[in-house]
């Protein structure tokens, strides 16, 4: 009962048809979504010469290497007691929560992944994976843009990311000018 009161039976087109097959109705999220965040992908270069007079800080050397330095076992660990037990799993079913319980068991080959990625820069297809959930923004949703979609990314997703927003940190603030810092919350800017 509670699964089928959450699938989309319906959805209206932009031209005001209701659609009720299956197939349609995820074609309209699709096209909707792929119209919205779709474009076409410019491959243009662009001469860094140009941008450095407007550039308020060049990352230096020094800070270079701080960004792309091996993270250590602590570093990764803090990382994925840092993610809250109830965040949303990810497609592969497994919440922070179980990586916490079965950290004894299993902290070492996760690490020794994460790690990987970071000597490598190749992730698994699984692990980069992520489920997009459509949660409803009104109470009878009609139409694709009445709802929000949010990714559920897998915890080992999340904890590569945590580890890379934890080095930016140590930059934002120098890259990022007052006039620009309404949408960075402050504990990002150190």
């Amino acid at each position: 009962m509670r699964r089928a009161s959450k699938k989309v039976f319906q959805i209206a087109n932009e031209a005001g048809r209701t659609l009720t097959e299956r197939d349609e109705i995820v074609d309209e999220f699709v096209s909707f979504y792929q119209q919205l965040l779709g474009g076409e992908r410019r491959r243009e270069f662009i001469d860094l010469r140009y941008l450095r007079p407007w550039a308020r800080h060049v990352v230096t050397p020094a800070e270079c290497l701080e960004l792309v330095q091996q993270p250590t076992l602590e570093e990764v660990k803090d990382a994925f007691f840092d993610i809250a037990e109830d965040k949303a799993s990810g497609p592969d079913g497994y919440s922070s929560g179980f990586y916490k319980a079965a950290w004894p068991v299993i902290g070492e080959e996760v690490v020794k992944a994460i790690l990987e990625f970071f000597t490598t820069g190749r992730l698994l297809k699984q692990v980069n994976t992520t489920m997009l959930a459509l949660i409803p923004k009104v109470r009878v949703p009609n139409l694709v843009s009445d709802f929000r979609p949010i990714s559920c990314c897998n915890v080992l997703y999340k904890v590569i990311t945590k580890i890379i927003v934890q080095r930016l940190r140590l930059v934002l603030d120098a890259m990022i000018s007052p006039s620009q810092n309404a949408f960075v919350p402050a504990a990002l800017l150190g």
